[in-house]
């Protein structure tokens, strides 16, 4: 018999408490697992646990409470009795039974639809006897309809008589017991239903069937432990149990069978567990993570340093969580933690090496820039922009082709992914966000499971750069501000949009301490910016048209001159003084005097002829 105890999963437990007060339950949520649940030995003595597919759980569970007739429908296999008995008891209360589809074959009566409003007359006058008490499960109710908005004539009629089959249950009473007959609604969720079945009716209740919380997961993993690859004879250590239930967060009791499955036939032994567990949810043998040479870390600061110029703030606060990444530390958590390995929120202006830093992340840990996968949020402002990322649910257009966030963790659980701009994302976004952070998971639309716990997660924002004051003035940040007033205002300006635009504090503390305020650029950054692109330009002279360029003092002198006059736009606006002063006229030069490889030139002056002039800049080149 199924014990009802303080052990027992909570959904079952609900459903002990409410089936004698209840004449229908919708049974939603993990629907199509195993569900595990303990049960007293036969001797008396003691209890074992044991895992099963729903529709067996109920025929145990109502005929262990007393049920004479306990019955089962699905559209396939019509009409199931826990034993032939109660085919009996169920006729002569007047029911028909439905034949199941294999002996319908070739017929025209092999419509579900009809065949549940078949049933459903035996099912009305079965629940409404005082002799018998009995319980019906429709399995697959979501299937029985296209949409509860949109109800076919049959449709209705078959869940209107559901609805009143359930009003007009009976008590059961005899030798002092009392059962009351009940049916049940076995749904993938709640609102895949008409909602006249269980809005203000007081006969009606919802029971969530949850996936296993850790507890349960820990309790499996001790019962199945000798069947994992090299455990037979082994007790499994407390650590190790608890190292699985924190791996597996999310998984059903299928999951945890596949593990086993996956741990004898690619004889991973069990006590390598993150290394199956990767396995399993990427199929990789090795992580990436631990790839990473610790020389290469070692010299981190360097790499950052050579690339990104007056930002020492925002490197070393990223070298932080580069540290904390490579191990897999949380708080809260003694074991790897399923949530992403690093999150990181950059703002401040435009510019200023915000995106430089997040390419720079991915060429570190990953060896090449392409493992960073970014996603500009202004494209996904709309309503229902969510579907773009996690892919559209079943039936709508674009299905097959699955969500680009998505589809891109599947093809590389090893990522940086750059989300640029985040506050120009439509609200419903912030809710997937939620999930990531938290959980580091997310469901597509094709119902399969994205680990997000490999990823180092980037957000972008410009918020602050203009930013709105409690009093309604508009609060201008510039160069001339000192940093800690400009990161002082940006903050303030993060904060007042995610609780008074967004109204969403509770995704502002998902980041945590994780803000990087990136400064303006200030010299003399802006001459070491001027000297990383002129090398940046050498070097792509050298090796791809073998010319030797050299930039005398005076031309570098004029270079730093023109971009300390455009700071307000930062790297960029840099990076357009060298490509208006220097890369345009010397491009336009080779170009005109046929200039092949194998040769050098001096530059010896850069001459600015005014803004009226239509070739504004020219060189002095002496080519040798």
């Amino acid at each position: 018999m199924i014990v009802i105890d303080e052990e027992t999963p909570r959904w079952i437990r609900e459903l002990e408490r409410f089936v004698h007060v209840k004449s229908l339950l919708l049974v939603h949520g993990n629907i199509l697992d195993l569900v595990s649940f303990p049960v007293s030995r036969s001797d008396a003595n003691g209890v074992y646990w044991t895992e099963g597919e729903l529709s067996g759980f109920f025929n145990r569970f109502f005929t262990g409470l007393g049920y004479e007739i306990v019955a089962s429908f699905d559209p396939v296999a019509g009409l199931c009795f826990a034993d032939d008995d109660m085919s009996g008891r169920y006729e002569a209360l007047g029911g028909t039974r439905v034949a199941p589809a294999a002996a319908r074959a070739g017929r025209n009566d092999d419509n579900s639809l009809i065949d549940a409003n078949t049933v459903m007359d035996g099912v009305s006058a079965a629940v409404s006897n005082r002799e018998t008490p009995c319980a019906f499960v429709f399995h697959f109710s979501s299937r029985l309809l296209d949409s509860p908005d949109h109800l076919s004539r049959q449709e209705r009629a078959l869940f209107t008589r559901l609805l009143k089959a359930s009003l007009q249950a009976k008590e059961v009473l005899r030798d002092e017991q009392r059962w009351s007959n009940v049916i049940i609604l076995v749904c993938d969720k709640i609102n895949d239903l008409p909602v006249f079945l269980y809005l203000n009716n007081p006969r009606a209740r919802s029971i969530h069937l949850e996936n296993p919380h850790q507890q349960e997961r820990i309790r499996y993993f001790q019962a199945t432990y000798r069947s994992f690859y090299q455990s037979e004879g082994e007790q499994p250590c407390a650590d190790l149990a608890a190292q699985f239930g924190a791996s597996t967060e999310g998984f059903s009791y299928y999951e945890m069978m596949s593990l086993v499955g996956l741990s004898r036939r690619e004889q991973i032994p069990v006590k390598q567990l993150q290394k199956l567990v990767d396995r399993f949810k990427y199929g990789i043998t090795e992580s990436a993570w631990d790839k990473i040479d610790k020389t290469r870390l070692d010299q981190a600061g360097d790499f950052f340093y050579g690339r990104i110029k007056g930002q020492d703030n925002a490197v070393e606060r990223v070298l932080s969580i580069i540290k904390r990444a490579k191990l897999g530390l949380a708080a809260g958590s003694g074991k790897r933690n399923q949530r992403p390995r690093g999150v990181l929120f950059f703002a401040g202006p435009t510019g200023v090496g915000k995106t430089e830093v997040a390419k720079g992340l991915a060429e570190l840990l990953f060896g090449q820039r392409d493992r960073l996968v970014r996603f500009d949020m202004s494209e996904y402002a709309a309503a229902h922009a969510d579907q773009k990322l996690l892919g559209s649910p079943p039936g709508y257009v674009g299905y097959e082709e699955g969500g680009q966030l998505t589809n891109a963790i599947k093809e590389n659980p090893f990522s940086v992914l750059l989300f640029d701009e985040i506050e120009k994302a439509h609200p419903s976004i912030f809710d997937k966000f939620l999930q990531v952070l938290d959980d580091g998971r997310l469901t597509d639309g094709k119902g399969e499971t994205v680990y997000f716990s490999e990823c180092i997660i980037v957000f972008t924002s410009n918020l602050g750069t203009v930013a709105e004051s409690h009093d309604g003035r508009d609060v201008l940040v510039t160069p001339d501000m000192a940093y800690d007033k400009v990161r002082d205002t940006i903050l303030g300006r993060i904060r007042d949009h995610f609780y008074f635009t967004l109204g969403r504090p509770e995704i502002l503390n998902r980041f945590g301490d994780n803000f990087v305020v990136f400064d303006f650029i200030r010299s003399p950054a802006d001459a070491a910016i001027v000297e990383l692109l002129i090398r940046q330009l050498q070097a792509t002279l050298r090796e791809e048209r073998g010319i030797e360029l050299v930039v005398e003092a005076m031309v570098v002198d004029s270079l730093n001159r023109l971009a300390g006059e455009n700071l307000a736009f930062g790297g960029r606006g840099i990076r357009n003084v060298i490509d208006s002063a220097l890369v345009n006229p010397l491009a336009a030069w080779l170009f005109d005097n046929n200039v092949e490889g194998n040769t050098s030139l001096r530059l010896t002056a850069c001459v600015d002829h005014g803004a009226d002039a239509l070739q504004r800049f020219a060189l002095d080149i002496e080519q040798g």
